[in-house]
């Protein structure tokens, strides 16, 4: 049995393409997006939403003023299905296939970025989102923002359980043999001190790319009915980045 690559991603997003442009055309930001983009975004800024999907949040900043702002994603079928809803509602915004590992542009070509709905976390493999990170701070201009949530496990109970079942099949060398890493988390039975040592090693990688961090605040749960199914998203924590040698 193979490893989760990046090919296992595109394949999975093929599939449901659909039910998130669904989502797109129904859904609108969440509340802790609408509070960080208010704060930090400007509407003369030049924006990049990497890992855009079928453009939930590239619409949505685009409709509300925000019209510099281009979109990338890994997966042909939803960059596909979010260029029809541009067609549909005549909007030209430029959806990039790209890599967040590998950006296509030149160094400090944007003011701001953005990876929504916990999009970095899936990159498969720590040293590739580290290689994300890297990428980021390279297309970002001086003292340029870069907006992005985490799963924040500690904040819903229901799935702690989850975790600690998890962890007792990693020490015991059962778990899928798919996956490289346990969930980004140090080894540890106390759940919230796991979530503190798992952001404080986030902050000294970040550092390390050239980007300092906040954590900034926490979006609720949110639930949205499709044709399809119901999506429901878990809680996040929302991060703020900046280009070291800059203060918020």
């Amino acid at each position: 049995m193979g490893k989760i690559e990046k090919g296992f991603i595109i394949n999975s997003f093929h599939e449901a393409a659909s039910l998130y442009a669904d989502a797109t055309k129904k859904l609108g930001l969440w509340q802790s997006e609408k509070y960080a983009f208010e704060k930090y975004l400007y509407q003369d800024d030049a924006i990049l939403d990497i890992g855009c999907g079928t453009g939930r949040t590239t619409f949505a900043l685009y409709k509300t003023g925000f019209q510099n702002i281009t979109g990338i994603d890994l997966t042909p079928a939803m960059l596909n299905e979010a260029e029809k809803i541009a067609h549909e509602h005549n909007l030209d915004i430029p959806f990039i296939l790209g890599d967040a590992t590998n950006l296509p542009f030149k160094d400090a070509s944007f003011d701001k970025a953005i990876f929504a709905f916990n999009g970095l976390m899936q990159i498969p493999q720590r040293q590739n989102r580290t290689l994300a990170l890297k990428e980021i701070n390279r297309i970002l201009k001086p003292e340029g923002i870069f907006i992005f949530t985490t799963h924040d496990r500690n904040k819903n109970e229901n799935h702690l359980n989850f975790w600690e079942q998890e962890e007792i099949i990693w020490c015991g060398g059962k778990q899928d043999e798919r996956l490289y890493e346990f969930g980004g988390y140090s080894h540890t039975r106390n759940a919230s001190t796991s979530i503190s040592q798992h952001n404080l090693k986030c902050l000294i990688v970040w550092r390390k790319q050239g980007l300092q961090s906040s954590r900034a605040f926490t979006a609720v749960n949110y639930s949205m009915k499709t044709k399809m199914s119901t999506l429901s998203l878990p809680i996040a924590a929302s991060w703020i980045a900046q280009k070291s040698g800059s203060a918020f």
